[in-house]
């Protein structure tokens, strides 16, 4: 009668025949006692619904007559259309008609019973409905030719899954073969390469086959939205999209329960109900999307509702009132990160338990299943505008590629959807791009600062690393780079070993979690091979590092790493979506600072932050030229400028030696080196200046370093005196120096010092803020020609602090400039949006100190 258009659908005639199909699957679940099952009352609310039906369709067609009949009278006045029945919209969950809502809701409950005669035809029926271009009904066929259903067999689970084990057993044969076979045979050369694409043919087969569409899964969730939709008493319509992306049936399986637990939760925490969504401005129908697609051999899938959101300050409030973080360890999070907390364990926002969400289940649950299929979840919430929530998993779970690697004798896999790259450090750049922040080991990867772990440390502690075994980490594997580094150069300045040159390398593989990534510290990169998955020995599953085993080529084991359970074990944080880089980049220059101890003379110690450093050459004094006064050397074929320290401050003389070393910094135009007479040490410390001890032009201040008062030096203001013509004057024009006051705001004091020290050569008054909102304090006070800002600090950051002070009354067109470490597109972009004028590197004092110049300069042609 659908089919026919001979009645219309509504929700009534929804409701009962959805109540006929949970009957009709009840009696083919339990087909033994079926005969018993009353379907009396389904069967009357069916017959009631439909003759209901009859009856206002007649009593319209009557209307109908009747008032076509009166418009034939003169001076009638019926009205020329007559209101039919429409459905209740309340009851309304799928964005298409009811018809088809009801025929994804039958083929979601029926889906494991396709095969069941009486059931395909009551989804032929309900799905196959149709309109011709010329609006006539289109019948189509219930039941396929007999010679379509030839095509066709059923084979049991069971036995597919024996399948793709022997399939995985011959991946094994294979690998032993092309360890084996004699190369040098053109016939086993040929039948190895004939063995290699049959076996991986037969395996892209076998793993076709129990490729599923995620429709399979998908469909049901049109009925349970409509379901809850009623029962909470909100409208929600679900919009359903890449039904067609297949992924294996294991992690199909597994995906039932956690994707359900977040459609449940997006209807009752997320979508409001209809007053709440008229107040604030919204359609009174909610909408939530369902999305899965390909990407990276991958699988995605998103949720979103254009619902209420997820409020940072809410989740702040209940983290505290749970003992979950601290305060502190909340103010240093950004409002991405803290949302996330809510996959913490044992969190939960429901205020009363209910039968829909909110039953002391939280988020935890549905984490903890994402991952343990090798998937990462992520969350991206906006108050008010609603939340999506992102998933990626592994297609199969079965055979994966892996790149195989060596700590020590024993071989690991590591499952290439988790890599993103190999990078192998040679000689000096061991020593010099291994940094250490925030008590761990660094590396600056496209200046952005990645945590490292050593896989080796990982296997020889069986409880996860503190910050203080980090650290220990840290510097012992500092002190054994420094010693060899010290051997070497004792080594190299004995006679005859002047051509010896440092030579060691340093492997590791960039994981990525989620939206972290960190580096694995390996032995030896072996290359990339396919494994079979073996699931770990059951006294072995407690450990979270492994991922499972494998046989390789030549019958040996091998485990399989974890990425995110490595992670977790070397204490990198792996909440919300800014990952570790952010923090850690901030740290390497608030926290500690690593430096360079050296000597020129007897007397004195001096120090370098290594990040001012390019790098250090060891070199004979005897290649060191004087012209006009001046000594040069030549390196890299660049004539450099060499100075000693003794002729530009009041210092003891260097002590001439036959090697000895030149000190090259980083951000300079002209090439020049310090001479060192001796290196003493690097040293990771935190440092506080002190500028009043003892002043001089030349130096930053003092720090007492290993029990001895040490001497920072301020390197430009030596080159400066030591060479006045490369540096022209940078004030803005007309200026006058002393005129224009900036304000600076850097939580870290040396740089704070080293920046304040960069603005007041050129003759600008500097006031100094810790952080952004000492900053508003001071900017509300005094009256500022410009401010300085650097982006990561305590309290407020540097971009909350612009967009205050650009959303405020007082000073909001101030010019600004970001001063920071960080180095990324993504960094400047959130600069820019956030109001700044400009951006620059803490290291860049020529970039600073133009931006200055150049933006003051244009402030005052504007006045």
């Amino acid at each position: 009668m659908l089919r026919a258009n001979e009645i219309q659908p509504d929700a009534t005639l929804v409701d009962s025949l959805l109540q006929a199909v949970d009957s009709i699957s009840g009696m083919l679940d339990d087909a033994e006692n079926s005969n018993e099952c009353d379907i009396s009352k389904v069967m009357a609310r069916l017959e009631k619904v439909i003759n209901k039906t009859h009856l206002e369709e007649a009593s319209a067609q009557e209307v109908g007559t009747a008032a076509s009949k009166a418009t034939s009278l003169p001076g009638s006045e019926i009205p020329q259309t007559v209101p039919s029945p429409s459905p209740e919209r309340g009851n309304i969950s799928s964005p298409v008609s009811l018809g088809d809502a009801t025929a994804e809701s039958t083929t979601t409950r029926t889906q494991d019973l396709s095969e069941t005669a009486e059931l395909a035809d009551l989804q032929a029926a309900m799905a196959d409905r149709g309109k011709s271009d010329t609006g006539e009904t289109v019948i189509l066929e219930k039941r396929k030719d007999d010679s379509s259903r030839k095509d066709t067999v059923r084979i049991k689970l069971d036995l597919l899954n024996e399948l793709m084990q022997l399939a995985g057993e011959l991946v094994l044969v294979r690998n032993q073969q092309l360890l084996s076979v004699d190369k040098s045979d053109p016939q086993a050369r040929t039948n190895l390469q004939r063995l290699n694409i049959v076996t991986s043919e037969l395996q892209e087969t076998i793993m076709a086959t129990r490729m599923q569409p995620i429709g399979n899964l998908f469909g049901k969730f049109t009925r349970i939205v409509r379901d809850l939709g009623k029962k909470l008493g909100k409208q929600i319509e679900i919009e359903i999209t890449g039904s067609e992306v297949e992924l294996d049936n294991t992690i199909l399986e597994a995906l039932s329960d956690p994707l359900t637990h977040l459609v449940r939760n997006c209807c009752d925490h997320g979508i409001e109900s209809p007053p709440d969504r008229a107040r604030s401005g919204k359609p009174e129908v909610g909408r939530m999307v369902l999305r899965a697609y390909h990407e990276s051999g991958q699988i995605n899938i998103e949720i979103t509702d254009d619902g209420k959101g997820i409020d940072p300050k809410f989740i702040r409030r209940k983290i505290l009132e749970k003992g979950l973080k601290t305060e502190a360890e909340l103010s240093a999070m950004g409002d991405k990160e803290i949302t996330a907390l809510i996959l913490l364990p044992g969190f939960s926002t429901a205020e009363k338990l209910s039968d829909v969400s909110g039953r002391g289940v939280g988020m935890d649950v549905v984490k903890t299943s994402i991952e343990g299929l090798g998937g990462t979840l992520d969350i991206d919430s906006q108050v008010g505008r609603g939340t999506t929530i992102y998933m990626r998993l592994p297609l199969t779970l079965a055979i994966i590629p892996c790149l195989v690697v060596m700590v020590g004798e024993y071989r690991y896999a590591i499952p290439q959807v988790n890599l993103e790259e190999l990078v192998c450090l040679y000689d000096e750049d061991v020593k010099n791009k291994i940094e250490c922040a925030g008590g761990r080991e660094v590396y600056r990867q496209r200046n952005q600062l990645l945590p490292m772990v050593r896989l080796e440390e990982v296997f020889k502690r069986d409880k996860r690393f503190s910050e203080r075994v980090n650290a220990e980490i840290a510097e012992f594997h500092r002190h054994g780079q420094e010693r060899r580094y010290l051997e070497y150069l004792n080594r190299k300045s004995e006679p005859g070993n002047e051509d010896l040159r440092f030579t060691q390398s340093l492997n590791f593989a960039v994981l990525k979690v989620g939206l972290n990534s960190f580096g694995l510290i390996v032995d030896r990169v072996i290359g990339t091979e396919e494994i079979v998955v073996k699931p770990m020995h059951p006294s072995l599953k407690s450990l979270g590092s492994y991922a499972g085993a494998t046989v390789m080529g030549d019958g040996k084991v091998a485990l399989i790493v974890d990425a995110m359970g490595i992670a977790r074990h070397a204490g990198i944080s792996l909440d919300g979506r800014a990952g570790a880089a952010a923090k850690l980049a901030a740290q390497v220059f608030t926290d500690t600072q690593t430096v360079l101890l050296f000597a020129s003379g007897p007397e004195e110690q001096f120090a370098m932050a290594l990040p001012l450093i390019k790098r250090i050459e060891s070199i004979p004094v005897s290649r060191i030229e004087k012209i006009g006064g001046k000594e040069y050397i030549t390196i890299d074929d660049v004539s450099t400028l060499v100075l000693r320290l003794d002729k530009h401050l009041n210092v003891s003389a260097c002590e001439d030696k036959e090697e000895m070393y030149l000190i090259l910094p980083k951000h300079c135009k002209n090439p020049f080196g310090i001479l060192a007479s001796r290196l003493v040490d690097t040293q990771t410390t935190s440092i506080d200046l002190n500028t009043e001890s003892y002043k001089e032009e030349g130096l930053l201040g003092t720090a007492i370093i290993k029990d001895k008062m040490t001497l920072f030096l301020d390197i430009h203001s030596l080159i400066e005196r030591a060479e006045p013509t490369w540096f022209p004057s940078r004030r803005a024009p007309g200026s006058g120096g002393s005129n224009r006051r900036i304000l600076l705001v850097e939580d870290s004091p040396f740089f704070r010092q080293l920046a304040k020290k960069h603005l007041e050569s050129e003759g600008y008054r500097v006031t100094t803020a810790e952080n952004g909102q000492e900053g508003l304090t001071k900017i509300n006070e005094h009256e500022f020609d410009l401010v300085v800002s650097d982006i990561q600090m305590p309290i407020m950051d540097g971009l909350a602090f612009l967009k205050n002070l650009r959303d405020g009354e007082r000073q909001k067109s101030i010019p600004a400039i970001a001063l920071t470490s960080l180095d990324s597109t993504a960094d400047r972009a959130r600069a820019s949006e956030a109001g700044f004028n400009r951006y620059e590197l803490k290291m860049n004092r020529d970039g600073l100190l133009t931006s200055v110049s150049e933006l003051l300069g244009a402030s005052e042609t504007d006045n």
